[in-house]
């Protein structure tokens, strides 16, 4: 059976050995590893991996992001989500950000190699132990559109919050439940992942 090329991207080294331990006897082999999302980019290009192992959350961004930027670029490489543990709404901001699967790393060694045979034979996989979206994850509500729009246009906290007849705190938490919905981690990426989705 042919080797199948996966590219690692995780930024715990323990998390990485046991990937590696949990292909060592099947057709998947480690043929790249990154620690950043950054690190990702560069390596998808040059080693053209058949499958894509990332962690959701890396030092520069999030897998979901990352999965946006190489779907953007023009790379349709199927890609599974690594989560340490169950994240409401998760698997509909995967789907969202174009990525095939999800999977928990506290999760069976079979467990991957299942998620990641049904992604490489072109259907998808969601671990079900990811909460469904709630109502505060649904798509972005006009309060919402409005403070990220301003914050697009380079307001603070607040600056939106004085514009919207906010408070602070309101406008803090408005920007979280942005986030979340976003997959994203970070004021900057929020706003290109919403520009590129057509909600601003």
């Amino acid at each position: 059976m042919p080797e199948v090329a996966v590219l690692l991207v995780e930024d715990d080294a323990i998390v990485r050995a046991w990937v590696r331990m949990a292909l060592a006897e099947s057709e998947f082999r480690v043929a790249g590893e990154a620690s950043t999302a950054g690190e990702a980019l560069e390596l998808a290009g040059r080693r053209a991996p058949a499958l894509l192992l990332v962690d959701h959350n890396l030092p520069d961004g999030t897998g979901t992001e990352l999965v946006r930027k190489l779907r953007a670029q023009g790379s349709s490489v199927p890609a599974v989500l690594m989560t340490a543990g169950a994240t409401g709404g998760l698997n509909e901001a995967a789907r969202e950000a174009g990525v095939q699967g999800t999977v928990v790393k506290s999760g069976r060694g079979d467990e991957l190699l299942t998620a990641l045979r049904t992604v490489l034979d072109g259907r998808s996989t969601f671990d079900p132990r990811h909460p469904r979206r709630t109502s505060a994850q649904a798509p972005l509500t006009r309060r919402e559109r409005d403070v990220l729009r301003l914050v697009a246009a380079g307001g603070t906290n607040a600056e939106v919050a004085a514009q919207l007849g906010l408070g602070d705190e309101t406008v803090k938490t408005l920007l979280g439940r942005i986030f979340l919905k976003l997959g994203v981690r970070r004021r900057a990426e929020a706003v290109a992942v919403a520009q590129r989705a057509g909600l601003l």
